[in-house]
């Protein structure tokens, strides 16, 4: 009987440690912390903005630590607003820094720091730009230049090798131009991938990782449908480029929030993120030119692909993350946090505390005085004593390099010379990035050294002759490189979420199996790779309001049947994919369904419960708007539609769209009912799945996000649309007669669009789009068609 006892207490505790291990989940979340961290919410109104103008087209500077925001002028006056913030949030007037006369409603201001001064470009009225220089990002500014031309909006960028770019607005795109100096362009180079099927504007390029990305916007500021897009160069400043699938990656049309566009892109204050500055429409003002306002949201990288954490508006969203360690001028000796160490006729000043062996590190300061003699002087990290550390250092032969010392011996690891007319007396910026066992030297913000070499981390700072002591300026470091405050960035909802973005740390972001194991997909992005049951990763999360939300995955199909489960802050849902008994290496986007969310800060984790998954991302969308069955054409939906015989007729010579339901709606059936009074000569149809639509006459016909069933002379076509752009997904021929009645019928269900015609039960198109658009509304589309629609039924 005690053996009985014994082998039965044996067997309920090997099952206990069982389902212990099978029920191990992520560490429980400090959710606190962030509900107490400092704030700021989009749109942002800041002290002394234009009257009856707000911030247009929204420039930042990052210069010694601080931002300096410079936006477009009234139309009625003069010079040129702007704005200092040391984080992002708090942005502190600092009046006209220039009063030009010639700056008289000045577009787009942008600043340049190169070499010891700042150069303004702005176009003033649209009427051609001008150059302005200044020793102060606060100014005065001065105009340097007569009339340039060159249209409106010009942004200039330096490439790695210190040439200098322009880009500029067309109607054709974003037009660049080579420049010998800051005053001097070349001629008119067309970037075509960079266009937005009508006229595109608001151009920026940077670099990042050794790609180029230009972002871009259009088409007109007035329309609730401005948008901004970006592209990617993996060969230089000039192209060629390609354009994401993601595309536009910055788009709102909501009545509370819309007309997004002209963006800069500026590095976070942790040294390792980027944010998105970009304004939002409020209306017209009664003078005319509109009235606008600033939004700053991060973006987030997963490979080739870059979205935005957004846009958010009316959520208050935690601040820009602050460096791990920072001081704005270190003066040796006397400085908190510092400590000075004297060897063999050199002064290191080092800080007292260490970085990670990732991390990024910023120094800025003035290597000597003007006139002085030339400098030997470097930047300290992975300090250990004054016999090992590594450093990057400058002289006068206008060179930089990098060294590892280990007991007392340097050794040269690289070198890259600098620009010929650096002056040394004038203030610079040197950036180190350690992750992924590389050294990453940035001068003045070009990339010139990289060293495969691992780093333990240390203390950071600086070294130089006890005769030639510089000026020691902002100086920071981030226990972050190479963007991997990503994953602990909190995502809100509704967005998008990368998966590969999962919290850093097993047993807390990850199980055992979901660390390290991502792959690269055709896209040029990174897949989070789940293969067993009870893997899992987890995300931190924000949820905007309660409700219900949509969920769609971009993944790879599952061989077998699959089950996961997605929780968040007390609410779970499972979800189950179906098996397609084979495998399938072409990836799909796909609605999963939809769950319930609380609003507030969560942890999200996703789970898989039986199977097996692979996916790159999960959008999480508004889906809490019941579906309402429509029986004839509603009549807000007529719009400039004619009634006509009991239905409703268009004009030949007109473009006309127009929507109803939800964005919110998902699976459905929409049927028609139509005729041509006249010989059809252009095409005219239905519209599916339609999201962001947008109306006016200076911006590409086909503004929204949708499928289309459009019908001709030569038969009848199924088209996926994305404001200006269109895709046949597949046609069909039909014999199209004038005064003959026409009954069309599109069914949507998950990824399958079928179409039907005059009332068979078989569809005469029948599509699977790997990459389906799962929610929206329904309209109508007449493209100068004389087309009278009888009958528009919803079910």
């Amino acid at each position: 009987m005690k053996r009985r006892i014994l082998f039965l207490v044996m067997m309920i505790s090997f099952v206990l440690i069982l389902a212990s291990c099978r029920e191990e989940g992520p560490q429980r979340m400090d959710m606190k912390k962030w509900s107490q961290s400092a704030t700021y919410s989009n749109p942002m109104e800041l002290a002394e903005e234009w009257d009856e103008y707000g911030i247009g087209d929204p420039f930042v500077l990052r210069y010694n630590g601080m931002y300096y925001l410079y936006c477009s002028t009234r139309d009625d006056q003069i010079g040129v607003k702007a704005w200092s913030s040391a984080d992002l949030a708090n942005w502190k007037p600092e009046g006209l820094v220039t009063e030009e006369p010639l700056t008289q409603g000045a577009y787009a201001p942008e600043v340049v720091y190169w070499n010891g001064y700042f150069y303004m470009y702005t176009s003033p009225g649209g009427g051609g730009h001008y150059v302005l220089r200044s020793d102060s990002p606060t100014g005065p500014f001065k105009i340097q230049t007569e009339n340039l031309g060159m249209t409106i909006d010009g942004s200039v960028f330096v490439d790695d090798d210190g040439k200098w770019y322009f880009t500029r607005a067309s109607d054709r795109g974003i037009v660049a131009h080579e420049m010998t100096d800051p005053y001097t362009f070349g001629s008119a180079r067309l970037i075509p991938e960079a266009y937005m099927q009508h006229w595109t504007e608001g151009s920026m390029i940077w670099k990042r990782h050794g790609k180029y990305l230009m972002t871009y916007t259009g088409n007109h500021v007035f329309s609730t449908g401005y948008r901004i897009q970006y592209s990617i160069s993996d060969k230089g400043t000039l192209g060629p480029y390609r354009t994401p699938k993601n595309n536009p990656f910055v788009i709102s049309t909501d009545d509370a929030f819309n007309g997004l566009g002209h963006s800069s892109t500026v590095l976070g204050p942790d040294l390792d993120s980027y944010y998105l500055v970009y304004h939002n429409l409020i209306g017209a003002s009664t003078k005319g030119p509109p009235i606008r306002m600033l939004n700053i949201d991060r973006l987030q990288f997963n490979g080739d692909r870059m979205s935005l954490l957004g846009p958010t508006y009316d959520m208050n969203r935690p601040a820009a993350r602050m460096p791990d360690f920072a001081s704005k001028e270190v003066l040796p000796g006397t400085t908190a946090g510092w400590k000075q160490e004297q060897m063999k006729g050199m002064t290191f000043v080092v800080s007292e505390s260490e970085t990670d062996p990732t991390f990024t590190a910023e120094y800025n300061f003035r290597a000597m005085a003007a006139g002085g003699a030339s400098p030997s002087m470097g930047v300290v990290f992975a300090y250990e004593n004054g016999k090992n550390y590594m450093f990057a250092g400058v002289n006068g032969n206008h060179e930089l390099t990098l060294h590892a010392v280990k007991d007392g011996n340097a050794s040269l690891l690289s070198k890259a010379q600098l620009p010929n007319e650096t002056d040394l007396s004038k203030l610079h910026t040197v950036r180190v990035e350690c992750y992924d066992g590389a050294i990453h030297v940035y001068w003045d913000q070009m990339h010139k050294i990289e060293a495969d070499t691992q780093v333990r981390g240390g203390k950071i700072g600086y070294l130089y002759d006890i005769s030639a002591v510089p000026a020691i300026l902002f100086t920071a470091y981030s226990n972050d490189a190479g963007g991997s405050s990503d994953h602990e960035t909190v995502k809100p909802i509704p967005g998008n979420i990368e998966a590969v973005h999962h919290l850093k740390d097993k047993g807390r972001g990850y199980s055992d199996a979901g660390s390290d194991d991502k792959r690269v997909t055709d896209d040029g992005s990174r897949s989070a790779e789940l293969p067993n049951a009870d893997d899992w990763l987890q995300y931190h999360v924000q949820v905007k309001k309660a409700g219900t939300y949509g969920i769609d995955m971009d993944l790879l199909p599952v061989e077998d049947e699959t089950t996961i489960e997605i929780a968040a802050g007390g609410e779970k849902q499972q979800f189950v994919l179906q098996g397609r008994g084979h495998t399938d290496s072409k990836w799909e986007r796909i609605r999963i369904g939809s769950m319930e969310l609380q609003e507030g800060y969560a942890g999200l984790k996703v789970s898989v419960l039986r199977g097996s998954l692979s996916f790159r991302t999960m959008t999480f969308y508004s889906s809490g708007e019941a579906f309402t069955p429509i029986e004839n054409v509603p009549k807000r939906m007529v719009g400039m539609w004619i009634p006509v015989d009991g239905g409703y007729e268009t004009r030949s010579h007109e473009y006309i769209k127009t929507f109803a339901g939800s964005e919110d709606w998902t699976d459905y059936r929409m049927d028609a009912e139509f005729h041509y009074p006249t010989d059809p000569t252009s095409d005219a149809g239905l519209l599916i799945r339609s999201v962001h639509e947008s109306y006016y006459p200076h911006q590409v016909h086909d503004a929204f996000t949708g499928y289309y069933a459009s019908v001709d002379q030569d038969g009848l076509s199924l088209k996926k649309v994305n404001y200006g752009k269109q895709e046949v997904l597949q046609s069909v021929p039909l014999d199209i007669q004038k005064e003959v009645a026409y009954r069309m019928s599109v069914e949507v269900s998950g990824n399958r669009i079928r179409v039907y015609w005059n009332g068979s039960p078989d569809p005469v198109i029948d599509y699977f789009d790997p990459r389906a658009y799962t929610h929206g509304k329904i309209g109508l589309l007449s493209n100068h068609s004389d087309i009278i629609f009888h009958q528009v039924r919803l079910q």
